[in-house]
């Protein structure tokens, strides 16, 4: 799946053309995503957590930012959860943590129905350590989701 995961993450990262060369892809390492199918830290946070260099799928020209994903169901909600860990890292760097303005950001870039279905997917239900698929908040995210989708 590692292949699969890189070219949908090269395909997400084009939609992020102000930041694309400062986020790498990261091997899935189960100290990261034992708790959500997805992150984005810094390098050197990724360091911090795991205890070492992560090995790199694909490394970007400003190695700033990293992205750890595990490929999920289908490539529609994987995108979904690559997309929002981009619009993290964008909303990263202009201070902003509010996940109403990252899904605005997933939408934006034309990314908001993979979104959708992957907030929608059971597969998360049991991932509660994040805030991105966190149960308490999941709710009124699809709901603002489908508004701001017209749906």
């Amino acid at each position: 799946m590692e292949e699969k995961t890189l070219s949908l993450f090269l395909k997400v990262r084009e939609s992020f053309g102000e930041i694309k060369e400062k986020v790498s892809l990261i091997k899935p390492y189960f100290e990261l995503l034992c708790f959500s199918t997805g992150w984005a830290l810094t390098i050197d946070e990724c360091k911090r957590l795991l205890g070492f260099t992560p090995e790199f799928v694909y490394k970007s020209s400003e190695e700033v930012y990293a992205i750890c994903v595990l490929y999920r169901i289908d490539d529609e909600i994987t995108t979904g959860v690559i997309a929002h860990e981009f619009a993290e890292v964008l909303a990263r760097e202009r201070n902003v943590e509010d996940h109403a303005v990252i899904d605005a950001i997933c939408v934006e870039r034309g990314y908001g129905d993979q979104l959708l279905r992957s907030l929608q997917d059971d597969i998360l239900s049991g991932m509660v350590e994040r805030e991105f698929v966190d149960r308490v908040d999941i709710g009124a995210r699809i709901e603002n989701l489908r508004r701001l989708l017209k749906r």
